[in-house]
């Protein structure tokens, strides 16, 4: 079955090459692109781009170079991954801002990510300046001299990166902070099928543990339930490590990867997984975020004539790519084998918008608008680009009008930022939705702040008045209990109990009630990333709070909230609400600055 589909694959590259002809104007592109090799999420230090993660998104950027930038013969090699689109009116050689939307998360390793793939889109060269910046003139002076960009003419691209207090946030990682979203996941105890895959695949888990988790996972963690972060792991290691490697098999590492991909479709890519008012396809909620913002994104350069939006990257996790596999039927349809799987390192999900005849000096009208949608899945020389059918459509049915597309995506996605504050119930959880909800065309409308368009109130704005409401009411009721109430603020302890040569993190700055917590380097960040038992550090080893709070389950069933994985990716830097408070649990006591 494998094999068929790898076949039909190549055949669908094979046909989108020789259909692809001068006739065809590619006007825009958005890509969804995975991150690089990074140190594992659970590990000693905190997670990282790595060197070689550097150079899978170099090499990503020069392929995307190759397809969309340049015109010239391509090398075997070349040939091999991809045919030549060029974006009609894009800068070839120097960046223009204005062409591009570059988004990622703030996750150190997504946004290296994003430098090292603009690397190799748009390489250093001198005497290289895009026209709408000024050109050749702006570099020129007085006496006639050309003065180049340092670093042999580094380009400086402007990047996005989006923290969870921003609405854009969303559609970038729309399950970060959504309560529905957390809430269904412990459901995942009670699905028999979960229950089963837990049971059976306990001892090969136990037998791994001693001979390469226990320096880093208890004993307890080394289960299904943390599939994902086990692999994340193992994978590290047995790349990085010889004396790993001497402990584990291959297979044993492709077993992990298998279970790794099965929790994570579980997590986030089951259909029929809603709350309780049904139909919402919640543990998708990443996938339905990413394909609106696609839609918003074609939208931009469909309203500016192409002038805007020719190529449109946003950097991820892999929760979306699971997500919308699901959702486009890409997981049943004629090839589901290539998409079961974690994507690999620098994988990208790309759709083009493209017009069939006329010209390149006027924008089509919509009724001659397209969309198709490739899959690499990774960087390598043996990953082609690979033209695959969305929707059930079949491999004859591989491209679908623009307007057709959005009927579909319409049909899955969630349209608006105020739409994903209302289906993930986050308005305690994300600062922006109050004042979303609360200004969205006066009556709480979902379509009032969409993923492109025309909102009716900017997030950006709506979020800042949010919080700066919040903040004064707070602030008027403390100046009142002040002035009216009598109530001051003082420090516990004696004066002499505040001597500031304790030592400790803060050093000089440390006082007696600045109390130490043990982490370990990498902290808390990633404490969505896995299991509700990751509140330890990274030694595996803490001591997890003995209250015995519980958590509701749309079953309506208890269980300690302790006990299951969360999703990733979100650090915890960037909380303003702790997601394990929408649960019922007792937050970990935050790291001190």
């Amino acid at each position: 079955m494998a094999a068929l589909s790898v076949a039909l694959s190549l055949a669908a590259l094979v046909g989108a090459g020789s259909a692809q002809s001068t006739s065809e104007h590619i006007w825009s592109s958005v890509a969804w692109i995975y991150y690089g090799e990074r140190t594992p999420l659970y590990g000693p230090n905190p997670a990282t781009l790595t060197s070689i993660g550097a150079q899978q998104m170099y090499r990503q950027g020069q392929m995307f170079r190759t397809r969309y930038l340049e015109n010239s013969n391509l090398t075997e090699g070349e040939n091999a991954v991809t045919t030549h689109a060029p974006i009609v009116g894009i800068e070839p050689n120097a960046i223009d801002n204005t062409q591009l939307n570059i988004m990622t998360s703030t996750d150190e390793y997504t946004g290296a990510s994003a430098l090292a793939f603009m690397q190799g889109l748009y390489p250093p060269l001198t005497q290289a300046f895009a026209n709408n910046t000024g050109g050749m003139d702006a570099a020129m002076l007085a006496n006639g001299s050309i003065v180049n960009y340092p670093l042999g003419g580094y380009q400086y691209p402007q990047i996005r990166t989006t923290s969870v207090l921003d609405p854009e946030s969303v559609w970038i990682e729309g399950n970060a902070y959504c309560t529905k979203y957390t809430q269904s996941l412990i459901d995942l105890r009670t699905d028999g099928d979960v229950v089963s895959t837990y049971q059976d695949t306990l001892p090969f888990y136990h037998a791994l543990w001693d001979r390469i988790f226990q320096k880093q996972f208890r004993m307890t963690m080394a289960n299904f339930y943390n599939a994902y972060l086990l692999y994340d792991y193992a994978s590290f290691q047995y790349n990085h490590d010889n004396e790993t490697r001497a402990l584990i098999t291959a297979d044993n590492l492709t077993t992990l990867a298998q279970l790794a991909s099965s929790e994570q479709r579980y997590r986030n890519a089951n259909l029929s997984a809603s709350d309780v008012t049904g139909g919402n396809m919640i543990r998708t909620i990443a996938g339905r975020t990413m394909a609106a913002k696609v839609v918003a994104l074609f939208r931009d350069n469909i309203n500016s004539a192409g002038a805007s939006g020719k190529m449109n990257l946003v950097f991820s996790s892999f929760e979306p790519f699971v997500a919308f596999f699901a959702l486009a039927s890409l997981i049943n349809g004629p090839s589901g084998a290539n998409f079961v799987s974690l994507p690999n390192p620098g994988a990208a999900m790309v759709f083009e918008l493209f017009s069939i005849g006329g010209n390149e000096s006027a924008y089509p009208s919509v009724d001659n608008l397209w969309v198709r949608f490739y899959y690499r899945n990774g960087t390598d020389s043996a990953a082609p680009f690979i033209q695959y059918s969305l929707f059930g459509n079949g491999n004859a049915n591989s491209r679908l009008q623009f307007t057709d597309f959005v009927t579909e995506i319409n049909s899955i996605s969630v349209d608006s930022v105020a739409s994903w504050c209302q289906v993930c119930d986050s308005v305690g959880a994300a600062l922006f939705c109050s004042g979303l909800l609360s200004n969205s065309a006066g009556a709480g409308d979902p379509s009032a702040v969409s993923g492109g368009g025309n909102p009716v109130v900017n997030p950006v704005i709506a979020g800042v008045i949010g919080a700066a409401v919040s903040i004064s009411v707070i602030g008027l009721a403390i100046l009142a209990a002040i002035v009216y109430g009598g109530v001051r603020f003082h420090r516990a302890g004696s004066p002499q109990a505040r001597n500031s040569t304790l030592g400790g993190f803060k050093g000089a700055e440390k006082m007696a009630s600045d109390t130490d917590i043990a982490y370990a380097k990498s902290g808390v960040r990633h404490e969505r990333t896995g299991s509700w038992e990751l509140h330890d550090g990274g030694n595996g080893k803490g001591v997890m709070p003995t209250v015995p709070v519980q958590a509701h389950t749309t079953a309506g069933a208890a269980v300690k909230a302790r006990d299951f994985a969360s999703s990733s990716t979100k650090p915890i830097d960037d909380d303003a609400v702790s997601v394990m408070s929408e649960m019922g649990q007792v937050p970990v006591k935050p790291r001190e600055f």
